[in-house]
């Protein structure tokens, strides 16, 4: 049974403070059992011309926010492109939270379509459907950077996924020269040394595929096929990929 709807609900506060909150929690990864709620709110300040800006939030058990969405029901003065829902924005900071939104998101009332614009290229909500070839990708863009300035402070600051060591040679970083020797990084998840070594290296890495790599979507086998890795010894790619590998793949929420 689908949580109730409050109506009308409270005050919001501003969204980046919920979607703060949220992002201590995240990934959405841990489950939790318990009896939750949704509330919509329509924000006065929105353009009628889009349609009014709506909210929706879920809260725990407890009453606390723990996900957040915004949407639109743009007006058409045409039956072609009526009856579409756009989703503006959608944070969940747990998978209960996550099905609740996107399940009354795209199953509200005489709506033909949903459309959602700056979503994580591993959106779990294809397999909510039951047809997943419903949801289709119509454009895909970059929105998410790196370059790493100084390469030890930068792996020793993140966490890993996977306990291992790694040698590897730096060599073609002509704006940071320091980033250019051969380094030795050992991880233990959550903690990581990163020292320069004067033993034989496991593979040599451009700057740019490193930084690449650093936030844990992109493929180090993927990089390897295209010549900014080669490995020196049996499996190097492999250790790469799973000391820098992550789940979910990075996602930046907000164009800048």
């Amino acid at each position: 049974m689908a949580p109730p709807l409050q109506h009308p609900a409270p005050t919001l506060p501003p969204r980046a403070a919920i979607t703060n909150r949220l992002r201590e929690h995240l990934p959405p990864h841990t489950n939790y059992a318990g009896t939750s709620r949704i509330t919509r709110v329509q924000y006065p300040g929105s353009r009628p011309t889009n349609g009014p800006l709506r909210y929706l939030t879920h809260r725990d058990q407890h009453g606390n926010v723990d996900g957040i969405a915004n949407f639109r029901l743009p007006w058409s003065p045409t039956t072609d492109h009526a009856g579409m829902l756009v989703v503006e924005a959608l944070e969940a900071a747990n998978p209960v939270a996550y099905r609740a939104l996107w399940g009354l998101l795209i199953d509200f009332d005489l709506t033909k379509a949903v459309v959602a614009a700056g979503r994580p290229r591993d959106e779990p909500l294809r397999w909510m459907l039951t047809n997943p070839r419903a949801m289709r990708i119509t454009r895909q863009t970059d929105n998410l950077w790196a370059r790493l300035l100084d390469v030890p402070r930068a792996l020793t600051q993140r966490s890993y996924q996977t306990s291992g060591e790694l040698r590897f040679t730096i060599s073609d970083d002509q704006m940071c020269p320091a980033n250019n020797r051969t380094w030795h990084l050992k991880a233990d998840r959550s903690i990581a040394t990163c020292v320069p070594t004067g033993e034989t290296a496991d593979l040599t890495i451009t700057i740019s595929a490193l930084s690449s790599l650093y936030f844990g979507g992109m493929s180090a086998r993927h990089l390897a096929y295209a010549g900014h890795i080669t490995p020196h010894t049996d499996g190097a790619i492999g250790q790469l990929a799973g000391m820098l590998w992550t789940d979910c793949e990075p996602h930046n929420s907000f164009g800048f």
